[in-house]
């Protein structure tokens, strides 16, 4: 049975002709399972090719689906599933080790990692498809990863003007003594820098929709708030971990943290900037009802936000 939220129950309560669509929007879903969950190996294969790992082992897989309207952003339950998989793999780890490999605040930082996996699915925007799938290194020799894909429907005598979304989460969390041996530090941190840079990739996303119409400024208004909250809780976790913004954070391949990545802070991600700007020019022709998305995106762009 897929999570649905509430709002999407209580339409589904009301009419059988909801009921019937939302059910046959989670079983489209369903009948992708086995295309997605090779797909989603794939690229762990891949992944983990890039990051010299050759000797992981499964420990743990799963999937979990998720209904609701497209403008929501309520993933705790899932992400909940997924960093209580997580705690318990944590618990399997060496007992006589004084210094746990995952930290309670290192789960706790997945929990954002989930969501913006979800979220990117959801996005209709190019610049966050490439953010469905993602994979850390929780601890030496343990890796996380996610994937995430959608369907959604629309019908406005069912749903009113919004499309319902399903999205599937699949996670699978492997173990590997090569690299184990191989790597003695963990940061937590480096997880939240790379996520900090994938909310704000997602956020110029928003503008991007918005832009192209498939969003009303309503919706753009509610989700880039939420974005703004999930982005601020994380850089108050880098600030109180005392990371360093001013420097480049350059990853490799290798480095297990996913794809290659160099960025600055300090000056931001060009292509990101470009595609706001052009969203901008877009949102002033068409009109003072985008007024405040084109003044706090023009903020943003003026301090290197993105």
């Amino acid at each position: 049975m897929a999570c649905r939220t509430p709002s999407v129950q209580r339409a589904a309560n009301k009419t059988t002709a909801a009921a019937n669509a939302v059910t046959q929007l989670e079983a489209a879903l369903r009948t992708k399972d086995a295309a997605n969950k090779a797909e989603f190996f794939q690229n762990i294969d891949s992944h983990l090719a890039d990051a010299k790992v050759t000797d992981a082992r499964e420990v743990s897989y799963s999937s979990d689906v998720k209904t609701e309207y497209s403008s929501e952003f309520s993933l705790d339950k899932i992400a909940a599933v997924v960093t209580s998989a997580l705690t318990a793999l944590a618990k399997t780890q060496d007992p006589t080790n004084p210094k746990p490999a995952m930290s309670p605040e290192a789960i706790a930082a997945y929990t954002d990692v989930v969501n913006t996996v979800a979220e990117a699915a959801k996005s209709s925007s190019q610049s966050a498809s490439s953010l469905s799938f993602s994979m850390n290194r929780i601890a030496p020799g343990s890796f996380a990863f996610l994937y995430a894909t959608s369907v959604n429907i629309t019908d406005k005598e069912t749903f009113g003007s919004e499309a319902v979304t399903s999205t599937s989460i699949y996670y699978r969390f492997m173990q590997s003594i090569q690299d184990l041996k191989n790597e003695a530090k963990f940061g937590e941190a480096v997880i939240d820098a790379r996520n900090l840079i994938n909310m704000k990739t997602l956020q110029a996303a928003l503008t991007d929709r918005l832009a192209t119409g498939n969003i009303t400024i309503d919706q753009w208004t509610d989700l880039d708030a939420k974005y703004s909250g999930a982005i601020a809780t994380i850089s108050q976790r880098l600030q109180a971990a005392s990371f360093d913004t001013t420097s480049r954070l350059r990853l490799v391949s290798i480095s297990g943290f996913g794809g290659a990545l160099d960025h600055s802070f300090a000056t931001g991600s060009p292509s990101t900037q470009r595609l706001v700007r052009a969203s901008v020019a877009q949102l002033i022709r068409m009109g003072p009802t985008f007024r405040d998305a084109v003044i706090k995106s023009q903020e943003r762009l003026s301090k290197n936000y993105y």
